[in-house]
């Protein structure tokens, strides 16, 4: 039997908890659940001053827009109420956006770290009927336009820096590139050397060697002009037939050239070893 009793007595307790709770939802269920900004918060644009709000429940009923209307309020810096219009978003039927009217009271200026207040009455009601109950203060402080602005600077000034050194450092990279080509380009071909590179025989490496030569040299008669601007000698130009005559073949060192061919590198490797073997000869008929 007591345990019975104890078992009744707790289901009782249960039940009126929850219709308790079932009470304080029907009389507190209306509540302010959001604002934008926060209470609190730093750093609101003044702009466009004004705060978003968001309820529990509805608040958009048309009947009760006329008697929530006084039931909002912007406070300036200086304690005086600024005028306001207020908004029912037709999207969200529990939001309710309170902005500054800037036709009325003029554009605002924009000073650092000045307070805000949002009022908003407790006799606010919802489409149900219910208030709110108590008033609530949102309060807010203005950007702070100058520091901002020095944030801002300091940024731009890295960034500037960032840009000038990525520049800087491309166009350097750029010159070496072009200074390392020009080096391969002018050294001078050694078929011996090549070949102990490669493995493969001399007479293969030259033969090579000369025919990437002559896809050079073709390559650049076919992209050279048809004449240059400084003849020396304009008298053995043909201007009506656009022909140039040349009184002679010329050596490609004495346009200006320091690339050695195959056949000049090949000629001087065999003339550098007839003379080590002549210096070699001739030290052993000493002996």
């Amino acid at each position: 039997m007591k345990r019975k009793g104890i078992i009744f007595f707790v289901a009782a307790l249960l039940i009126m908890a929850v219709l308790g709770m079932g009470m304080v939802s029907a009389d507190g269920g209306f509540e302010l659940v959001e604002s934008y900004p926060k209470d609190g918060a730093k750093n609101a644009a003044v702009e466009n001053l004004g705060v978003k709000l968001t309820f529990s429940t509805s608040v958009d009923s048309t009947e009760n827009r006329a008697a929530n209307e006084g039931c909002f309020k912007i406070i300036g810096p200086d304690g005086s109420e600024l005028p306001i219009k207020v908004y029912y978003n037709p999207k969200e039927e529990k939001q309710i956006l309170v902005l500054y009217d800037s036709v009325t009271g003029g554009q605002l200026t924009a000073k650092s770290s000045e307070t805000y207040q949002a009022i908003i009455s407790g006799s606010l009601v919802d489409n149900e009927g219910n208030k709110l109950g108590e008033d609530i203060t949102i309060t807010f402080d203005s950007i702070n336009q100058s520091r901002n602005t020095r944030i801002y600077m300091v940024v731009m000034l890295l960034m500037m820096a960032a840009m000038a050194f990525m520049t800087q450092r491309q166009a350097r990279k750029k010159v070496e590139e072009a200074q390392e080509a020009q080096t391969k380009t002018e050294e001078v071909f050694n078929p011996y050397k090549e070949a102990k590179r490669t493995g493969k025989p001399v007479a293969t490496i030259i033969a090579e060697h000369e025919k990437e030569v002559a896809k050079k040299e073709a390559k650049a008669k076919k992209d050279a002009k048809p004449y240059d601007d400084d003849y020396e000698d304009l008298d053995d130009f043909d201007f009506d037939n656009g022909n140039y005559k040349v009184k002679g073949p010329r050596r490609i060192s004495e346009g200006g050239s320091t690339y050695i061919t195959g056949r000049k590198a090949l000629a001087e490797a065999k003339k550098a070893e007839e003379e080590r073997l002549a210096k070699r000869r001739a030290k052993n008929k000493k002996k």
